[in-house]
């Protein structure tokens, strides 16, 4: 009976330990769990008195323990929250309810720093307009969850540094004056359906790897859609839109990257990769309606380039400058303004075959050849074998096509070639929405430089002529369809 007795005694004593250290942990406010409350005027304990402040948020932040949550009326609040208490969560009524302006426009208005799992939804957040200042600033901070707010006019958006295992999903990121996320030394972070307009850079990332930008974001309209610079490695970019921006996306001295089922269309310039991006994978993008190429590279070596659209652009389809040792197969080429491929500066051991490269450039009624699908302008040979050069094409005609020793540059082999359409290329849907290209292509063809196509016959009278070509421009400028 002894050894019962110990025993039992022990498991009473064990039970008035953990008794006791809840009762500890629940008065020094380290419970979990505790609901607090503000509003315009103060804040208040769920059950307890009402606390005037000027600055309610903040003052619920100080009052607040690790693992409690704040609530947030619709109003609106003029202050800077330092969150320096891990485990909360700082919850808007709504980001079209609930605005925070900055009181002092060089401090953020909402700062997360050296604390780990804070959760900041639906607010509105603006007003912070020094230099290098953030609406939303993450500093050393990871596990942190950044959802449905509003952050428009500050001088950046959302900013992370040196802060990984974030989630920042649907927000609206817009008209702030430089970056509407800013990610710098921060990993392992996952950027899902925001949206981000009217900023200088959209999104922005520097010394940041291993992290899954971009999943189903819109950045548009933006001088630059997505920026990836200076070893931004790891990363993957996934059905991501890019268009209305100067750059759409582009790799600055970053690689090992993958980018994937990204649309980067009605830019200035598409997918951009240069000064040593390298070792990248692009796969079943779309680069369509750039006013200047669909994909470039530019001292970028050792890409995969597959099953990608690069259609319609301006100048180029995809441009190789430098670029040595890269794999391009399976990707659609066609109707480019001026040129299918180009290659320059010296571009060596690249692997261009199994593509789809088809009415680029203008139609030569006399040869039959298309000037030009594919343009040297460097002296060293190139391969472009197992390719598909449209309907009806042959040696003499594909010849034609392409701009190399003939003209007193570089050779081009080409052969063998395809008789039918590669069948590992994506294809595309035609976009109802016209570009200043398609208003190029439509004058050649009203001029005869081009075979008739009834896409645009935009008058519907059984004709290109000019002034479906003045049509088109005019949708052109206001990015509107026809039909």
């Amino acid at each position: 009976m002894t050894g019962y007795n110990t025993t039992q005694n022990r498991m009473i004593a064990g039970r008035a330990i953990i008794s006791a250290l809840a009762l500890w942990l629940a008065f020094s406010g380290m419970a979990a769990g505790e609901q607090l409350y503000v509003n315009e005027s103060g804040w208040w304990w769920e059950g307890g008195a009402f606390n005037v402040s000027s600055a309610p948020i903040q003052a619920a932040v100080d009052a607040a323990g690790e693992g409690d949550s704040i609530y947030v009326e619709g109003g609106n609040y003029y202050e800077n929250v330092d969150v320096n208490k891990p485990r909360l969560t700082l919850e808007g009524e709504g980001a079209d309810v609930v605005t925070v302006t900055a009181a002092d426009t060089g401090d953020p208005v909402f700062e997360v720093a050296d604390v780990n799992y804070v959760n900041i939804s639906g607010f509105a957040v603006r007003g912070v307009t020094d230099d290098d200042m953030t609406g939303v600033y993450l500093d050393n901070a990871n596990y942190c969850n950044i959802s449905g707010n509003n952050i428009y006019g500050n001088h950046r958006g959302i900013q992370l540094s040196f802060s990984s295992n974030n989630a920042l999903t649907n927000n609206n990121v817009n008209s702030n004056t430089e970056h509407g996320i800013h990610m710098g030394w921060s990993s392992n972070n996952a950027l899902t359906e925001n949206t981000a307009s009217n900023n200088e850079y959209g999104i922005y990332l520097w010394h940041s790897s291993n992290n899954n930008n971009l999943t189903n974001n819109n950045a548009s309209n933006n001088w630059n859609g997505i920026h990836l610079t200076f070893s931004c490695n790891n990363n993957h970019l996934t059905n991501n839109i890019a268009s209305n921006n100067w750059y759409s996306i582009d790799l600055y001295s970053s690689s090992n990257n993958t980018l994937t089922n990204n649309t980067a269309s009605n830019n200035e310039q598409g997918i951009y990769l240069w000064h040593s991006s390298n070792n990248n994978n692009l796969t079943s993008n779309t680069a369509n309606s750039n006013d200047d190429h669909g994909i470039y590279l530019h001292n970028a070596d050792n890409n995969n380039l597959t099953s990608n659209t690069a259609n319609s652009n301006g100048y180029y389809g995809i441009y190789l400058s430098n670029a040595d040792s890269n794999d391009i197969t399976c990707n659609w080429v066609q109707k480019n303004t001026q040129h299918g491929f180009y290659i320059s500066g010296g571009s060596t051991s690249n692997t261009i075959e199994h593509n789809n490269i088809i009415e680029n450039g203008n139609y030569n009624t006399t040869s039959g050849g298309w000037e030009w699908q594919f343009y040297m302008g460097q002296y060293q040979p190139v391969e472009a074998k197992h390719n598909y050069w449209g309907a009806g094409m042959n040696n003499s005609t594909i010849d034609a096509s392409i701009y190399d020793d003939d003209e007193g540059w570089g050779e081009v082999e080409f052969y063998p070639f395809e008789t039918d359409p590669v069948p590992c290329t994506p294809t595309p849907d035609e976009s109802s929405t016209f570009t200043t290209a398609d208003a190029v292509i439509a004058l050649q063809i009203a001029v005869g430089s081009r075979p008739f196509d009834s896409r645009y016959d935009v008058s519907g009278d059984g004709k290109v002529t000019s002034l479906d070509a003045l049509m088109i421009l005019q949708a052109a400028a206001w990015r509107v369809e026809i039909g």
